[in-house]
């Protein structure tokens, strides 16, 4: 079968990770397998078959231009459209697999048109389709589900200049719905936050989404603490975001949990994602060691080893693939009790907060540390969590399964 992943970027978050595997993956499994991303401003050194579109400066400038200035309102961004569609025709596509296609990679009515000629499965990583323009209606108070009105929060990504999102909102509704598009989520609360928007009725598999456990391993933390030269004897603590200081990743609640925390001497923060100036300029009473942005696989799997808890305060997630990759290393989670949390993170290998709030966040952080012996406990359970419910593998089989199902003959 020939397969061709749609994502906006190579290399960033959960989704590229996800998109990347599928990718990697069904090469492995026998198909043929490309990538097209919208752009890599990373400078990946990019593996044989994947394309990026608007590769140079010029072309990200070509791009601005064409989408008035990243204005996230254009129905149809012409040039990637051109470049998608004879792609397909060139190497005789059988499935397009999409992932995200905002931040001007695809306009609403490209996705129908791509549909109209090859067959689509579309994984759902964030609310975008559901939505007027945003990823994460965090602060609309579901509005999303009455048809996007009008917005007052135009400034969730991706942000709109001037509020069209009810027209965009239609827009969605009918080329959506127009095509035969097979859409894929990453969790049961996903599935139902589907059934609850305009997409409700269409098809819809829930995939969780998987890891490769054999690359992931239980490290000796005393050993992996001694190669990082780290002879901290008190509380370590992780949290990790490839943008630390967004929002919904919660980090301020993290901080004022720890700032507030009895004994905040006795906690070591280590901090993984897009470095910020900012954070550095902290005045705090924890210490706190900064890690930047983790390339490798076996950067994270380090990371993870090196902290007894990984903190995850986020407020919106349709999954958290963070949280299942400090487990497969050992490193059981702490999180709010929002969205995917409780799906994910179970009381045999974690622990969720009463509520969102920096008090409830410390406390939860105070009661993992309270019993050694359940914290080793939990650390030893969260790994075979993973392996069972989490597999690479069965993520694999139950996408070509999709892939069989909507193909067009």
């Amino acid at each position: 079968m020939n397969i061709l992943y749609l994502n906006t970027t190579y290399q960033c978050g959960g989704a590229e990770k996800v998109t990347s595997q599928l990718f990697h993956g069904m090469r492995d499994r026998g198909h043929q397998t490309w990538q097209i991303v919208s752009y890599d401003t990373k400078k990946s050194c990019l593996p044989a078959g994947v394309h990026v579109i608007y590769r140079s400066r010029f072309m990200r400038l070509f791009n601005r231009m064409i989408t008035d200035n990243h204005g996230n309102r254009s129905l149809h961004i012409w040039y990637s459209r051109r470049y998608i569609r004879s792609f397909i025709r060139r190497h005789q596509i059988d499935v397009v697999h999409l992932h995200n296609p905002h931040d001007n990679f695809l306009g609403i009515r490209d996705i129908a048109d791509i549909a109209k000629q090859c067959s689509v499965v579309w994984t759902l990583h964030d609310f975008w389709a559901m939505t007027g323009h945003c990823t994460y209606p965090y602060g609309c108070k579901e509005r999303w589900k009455e048809g996007c009105l009008s917005c007052d929060c135009l400034n969730n990504y991706p942000a709109l200049r001037k509020d069209v999102s009810r027209q965009l909102f239609q827009e969605k509704k009918k080329s959506f719905r127009e095509q035969k598009i097979l859409f894929t989520v990453p969790s049961d609360w996903m599935r139902r936050q589907f059934e609850a928007s305009h997409l409700q009725g269409l098809p819809c598999v829930q995939i969780y989404n998987g890891l490769d456990t054999k690359q992931w391993h239980l490290l000796d933390k005393q050993k992996i603490r001694k190669k990082y030269q780290m002879d901290f004897q008190g509380k370590i603590l992780g949290f990790i975001a490839a943008d630390p200081t967004k929002k919904l990743k919660g980090m301020s609640y993290l901080l004022e949990a720890l700032a507030n925390i009895p004994d905040p001497e006795n906690y070591l923060l280590l901090i993984a994602g897009q470095e910020n100036e900012e954070l550095k300029k902290l005045d705090i009473r924890f210490q706190v060691r900064y890690f930047g942005y983790l390339y490798s696989q076996k950067e994270l799997n380090d990371f993870y080893a090196l902290a007894d808890l990984l903190v995850n305060p986020s407020v919106y997630e349709t999954f958290g693939l963070t949280n299942i990759e400090a487990m497969a290393s050992g490193t059981p989670v702490a999180a709010f009790p929002v969205c995917t949390m409780p799906e994910i993170v179970k009381e045999s290998c974690g622990w969720l907060a009463e509520k969102i709030s920096s008090r409830a966040l410390a406390e939860v952080i105070q009661e993992a540390f309270k019993d050694p012996a359940e914290l080793e406990k939990k650390s030893r359970i969260c790994r075979d969590w993973v392996e069972k419910t989490f597999s690479e593998q069965e993520m694999l089989k139950q996408f070509e399964k999709v892939y069989e199902s909507n193909r067009i003959v």
